[in-house]
């Protein structure tokens, strides 16, 4: 990845407001393809669709952001040890 790509993905990636752990020492994970994902248009798109904003630090609002946060690590990232939402020592998934 060239510099002039890096620095555009750690400017998008900055601008995320619902997935806390997408900028954080992104030049250090490996992502699936080769950087940090851009969710503006996904983003766009949510906030045209919901139903119900949550005020800012609300326990939904929370929630949601979590969920976005780890849906985006489990999607991009391909090394356990990059994963800030969970502690993957303890996560165990299980399905029915």
């Amino acid at each position: 990845m060239s510099t002039a790509e890096a620095a555009e993905a750690s400017t998008a990636a900055a601008r995320d407001k619902y997935r806390s752990f997408l900028h954080d020492e992104a030049e250090k994970i490996q992502w699936r393809h080769g950087r940090p994902p851009t969710y503006d248009t996904v983003n766009q798109l949510f906030e045209e669709g919901r139903t119900k904003e949550w005020p800012k630090g609300s326990l939904e609002g929370t929630v949601q952001n979590a969920i976005k946060s780890w849906e985006m690590e489990l999607t991009h990232k391909t090394r356990l040890q990059d994963f800030k939402s969970i502690n993957p020592d303890k996560f165990k998934l299980i399905v029915n």
